[in-house]
This record gives structure tokens, sequence and C-alpha cells, in this order.
């Protein structure tokens, strides 16, 4: 299975999420969607804040790390 992912990148804790690139994540389960979802914003050097399944897709908030 595939789902497409929603990203909006926390600045601060206080400060407004801005929009960050959506991407698509696929495997076998839906905790495996989880499991590749965070695989895929570490890489990219986030951490993951909060998800949630839509019914388009996941919604990722994350914090960029220094």
């Amino acid at each position: 299975m595939q789902s497409v992912v929603r990203v909006f990148v926390l600045s601060s804790p206080s400060g407004a999420a801005r929009p960050g690139p959506e991407f698509t994540v696929e495997a076998s389960t839906h905790d495996g969607l989880l499991e590749a979802l965070h695989a895929e914003l570490a890489a990219r050097g986030q951490r993951v804040r909060a998800v949630s399944h839509t019914p388009t897709g996941l919604l990722a908030y994350v914090e960029d790390r220094p």
C-alpha cells in the first residue's frame, strides 16, 4: 500500500507551522507506513512531533534538527 504524506514544519514551539514537501511512502501494513515515514523524515534531518491518518493519506508535523 502507498500513502501520500503531507508535511508541516514547526519552526519553534510557539510559531506557526509552514508547509513542507509532500512525498509518498510504501509498505505492506499501516504500521509499516509509519515506520517508512519516520525513516524518511529522519533521513531528511527532521524529528517527528505528530502523525495522523487522514482520508487522503498521512499528515506529519516535524521539527528540523539543528
